[in-house]
């Protein structure tokens, strides 16, 4: 007896992003990645014109396949403060907060963002699909959660010119957005949600919509705001820009507790995300795991370092004398500070110790490096309000 195999057995495992007709066009090198699920470019022209965009002019980035998930319902702030730290239902209308989510055992799931357009919806937006767990944690609940991530669109809009490139593109009022705000508009007749968040260090909006709308509102800031030189940036540019902001990157700088091995298991308080947690509030998620975690102090810490030399490190292992004592986890020359930079996840009994650190280089040889505190770079620009444009 035959067996007729289902066509969508053979859909994509990895799918274009909305946007990928136009950021073909624009794609010279033909570089691509995966980001969330979605195939979007790695580098456009070149690191260099795309990151000078970042930093002083304006770029655009493709983030269309960012996990997203609506909360409704009377209890939908209960719900966030109890999934995020007690701290994800205390969002003001019109705000956002940036989250970390923990497990029963304070091992970090991920970190993300909680946005309150209005009375009715809260969105959460996180760098991993997860659906099934935020299900399990809000029975009992009233409140319902809707992952949009299929039917909406992101793109970021970000640098000095970023705020003066949406209102040449008919974003009016923008410019009164505060740090962290959020606000629905309406462009034509295209339903949007901006938010003035960034992970690059820097000045920049995300900008939210329909599948529909989406290639009408990216080609609308391009043809719009010609005058300040938009330029799209792919993923290697925007990895830069983080590391000097200092942003860890799941999967990349630390590990979801649902899915990596216990050894790379991680909390919130030794990836740098502590601020993000109300320790003080009622009862969430790990609460008192992560509590006995302060009592006993941290095992690990995601710390920033200066390596000294022109070369990137060819292998990830810290040495403190001869004693391996952690890993690089994001690397990159920082034309910022005209320094090589890094995140590294290192045993926390070695922070305040004055010797340095070293890793291996090209030939064998060996690269010395410190610890120094994150960010390493931040935009004069990034929190004024009007922002000053060029």
């Amino acid at each position: 007896m035959t067996q007729t195999v289902g066509a969508d057995i053979w859909a994509l495992a990895v799918q274009p992003s909305p946007l990928h007709h136009r950021t073909s066009e624009f794609n010279r090198t033909n570089d691509w990645t995966t980001e969330f699920g979605r195939t979007v470019p790695r580098i456009y022209d070149t690191i260099e014109m795309e990151y000078a965009a970042l930093r002083n002019s304006c770029g655009i980035a493709d983030l269309a396949g960012l996990p997203t998930y609506v909360v409704r319902g009377e209890d939908a702030g209960p719900f966030l403060d109890r999934l995020a730290g007690g701290c994800g239902g205390h969002v003001e209308i019109g705000h956002s907060r940036y989250v970390a989510l923990s497990d029963e055992t304070a091992g970090l799931i991920g970190d993300g963002l909680v946005m309150r357009p209005d009375q009715e919806e809260w969105f959460l937006t996180l760098p991993m699909r997860c659906l099934d767990w935020l299900l399990v944690s809000a029975q009992g609940m009233q409140c319902t959660v809707e992952d949009v991530s299929d039917t909406v669109c992101t793109f970021a809009v970000e640098g000095p010119s970023a705020c003066a490139a949406l209102l040449a593109s008919g974003f009016g009022g923008l410019e009164a957005l505060r740090p962290g705000a959020v606000r629905k508009m309406k462009i034509a007749s295209a339903e949007v949600l901006v938010a003035r968040v960034s992970a690059t260090g820097g000045l920049g909006y995300e900008i939210r919509c329909g599948l529909d709308d989406a290639l009408f509102l990216y080609d609308r800031v391009f043809r719009l705001s010609a005058l300040f030189r938009p330029r799209p940036v792919g993923v290697a540019a925007r990895n830069v820009a983080r590391i000097e902001a200092g942003h860890p990157k799941l999967g990349v700088d630390y590990q979801s507790s649902r899915t990596c091995r216990s050894d790379e298991l991680r909390t919130a308080l030794e990836v740098g995300l502590g601020r993000f947690i109300d320790m003080d509030a009622g009862v969430f998620t790990g609460r008192g795991a992560l509590q006995q975690g302060l009592r006993e102090g941290p095992s690990y810490s995601l710390v920033g370092l200066l390596i000294e030399g022109s070369d990137l490190p060819s292998a990830a292992t810290l040495f403190l004398s001869d004693r391996a004592i952690g890993k690089i986890t994001s690397v990159a020359w920082s034309p910022a500070r005209k320094r090589i930079i890094a995140l590294a996840d290192v045993e926390a009994g070695i922070l305040g110790n004055s010797a340095q650190l070293t890793a291996t280089g090209p030939g064998g040889g060996r690269f010395r490096g410190h610890i120094v505190p994150r960010p390493f770079y931040t935009c004069p620009n990034a929190r004024r309000t009007p922002p000053e444009a060029s």
